[in-house]
């Protein structure tokens, strides 16, 4: 049997327990770790801005092919260097000794950048700045593994998402905040960045939960960890999740290049791309609460694929370059809706003293997917042409449609994590847990 009865419908009828967003805001630990996450990714979206201005401004122009292969240069360093270390320290380690800790040594470097940038040392600013950004992976991994300790398991989607959302929110206003302070003090606007981190140090440190990690939980052995990926849910999540990810790579990079032979100029085609892809991501970030409470999961999946596959196509066939943009959007909407669904599946059916190493392969898996897919492109485009790749995606997309469709995801035998379609049971010392949450 390929799928249970339940996963043969789309729509869940009348069995899911809605979680509003904002409602999360009544517990003050979420509070707590979603304001350091704010002030946090504010402060690092600022140090971007003036870094690119001091370090990078002039010397990045060039073809949207040269300007993507930088992107995946950029993405891959703090990806291939930290993720892997990310997920092993966020489970021998406090989770709240990591998330403080980097925000001193996001403090420290800080400082010293302003100390670089004054004396004229761009390459050690430049060293500093990637040595902050593999902060950024450790921190990221042990701030998702946390989560699960200041909700409930039903809660997640709906914690992830506002958490994204603030996310999007926090790195705008960093960046103006950024622009601004640079007009005013230059280099010296630096010193905001330290009291934001400062700021989201205390916000971390005031956090009453026990969010795991180090002597906090059992610590568990590697196999234990592999023995995870067996699990049918986690899985499917990750092959479904990386899988579309490349594919999404993919239509990206393609776009780029085909808007770019359509002459709209290599900055416009390069920029616009990337602002549909967070356009399309801020969208998918607000229904996927929706979908989590109303759709089931290997439905979604599917539905998920072959509307990738029906945007990418229907794109091919008109040509245009407006066509292009809004493929991007929708297909970016339908991976953050998968997304947010999936990563809830990876943390709430994650054992117990191995969350961050599980998480920390899910994410380093669907990340370097996305990033494959960009060079998948990038490889074929010369020889091909951006339209044949975008049709090629749309054909992979149809196909994985059906072989997720037929790939097992729920196997009853398997323990931890609840059915879909089955809202989990809140027991009475879950209540007393859940009371302590809304103390203001």
């Amino acid at each position: 049997m390929t799928s249970s009865r339940a996963e043969k419908t789309l729509l869940r009828h009348g069995s899911s327990v809605h979680v509003s967003r904002i409602a999360l805001l009544r517990y003050i630990d979420v509070r707590r770790l979603l304001g350091g996450q704010v002030l946090g990714q504010a402060a690092d979206a600022a140090l971007s801005m003036i870094l690119a201005n001091e370090l990078l401004l002039g010397h990045s122009d060039g073809p949207t092919n040269t300007r993507l292969v930088h992107m995946v240069i950029a993405a891959a360093i703090p990806l291939l260097c930290a993720g892997p270390l990310a997920g092993y320290l966020s489970d021998h380690f406090s989770r709240r000794s990591i998330l403080v800790s980097g925000q001193v040594v996001r403090m420290l470097s800080a400082t010293m950048l302003l100390l670089s940038l004054h004396l004229d040392w761009s390459t050690v600013a430049i060293g500093l700045w990637a040595v902050g950004l593999c902060t950024n992976r450790v921190l990221y991994n042990a701030r998702i593994a946390s989560l699960r300790h200041v909700v409930r398991d039903h809660e997640l989607v709906a914690a992830n998402s506002l958490s994204l959302l603030l996310g999007s929110v926090s790195g705008v206003l960093g960046a103006s905040i950024g622009v601004a302070s640079l007009r005013l003090l230059g280099a010296s606007a630096l010193t905001l960045v330290i009291v934001g981190h400062a700021s989201a140090m205390i916000a971390w440190c005031r956090i009453r939960a026990v969010l795991g990690g180090g002597a906090e939980h059992e610590h568990v052995r590697w196999s234990v960890v592999v023995e995870q990926f067996r699990h049918s849910k986690t899985r499917y999540s990750m092959v479904a999740t990386s899988s579309h990810r490349l594919i999404f790579g993919c239509i990206l990079a393609s776009t780029a290049l085909r808007l770019d032979s359509l002459a709209t100029g290599t900055t416009i085609a390069f920029g616009s791309v990337i602002a549909a892809n967070g356009l399309g991501s801020f969208l998918g970030s607000l229904t996927a609460e929706w979908a989590n409470e109303n759709l089931h999961r290997k439905p979604l999946t599917v539905a998920t694929f072959a509307l990738t596959a029906v945007f990418a196509g229907t794109a091919c066939a008109f040509d245009d370059r407006y066509g292009y943009l809004m493929t991007v959007v929708l297909v970016a909407f339908l991976f953050q809706n998968l997304r947010l669904c999936t990563d809830a599946t990876i943390q709430s059916n994650a054992c117990r003293g191995a969350g961050g190493r599980t998480f920390a392969a899910y994410d380093l898996s669907y990340n370097l997917a996305f990033l494959l897919g960009v060079l998948i492109a990038l490889s074929f485009e010369s020889n091909i042409g951006g339209v044949t790749v975008l049709a090629s995606s749309a054909l992979v997309a149809l196909l994985g449609s059906v072989g997720l469709f037929l790939l097992r995801r729920a196997d009853y035998l398997d323990l931890g994590g609840f059915r879909d379609g089955m809202a989990p049971e809140i027991l009475p010392e879950t209540r007393g847990i859940q009371a302590e949450r809304v103390l203001p």
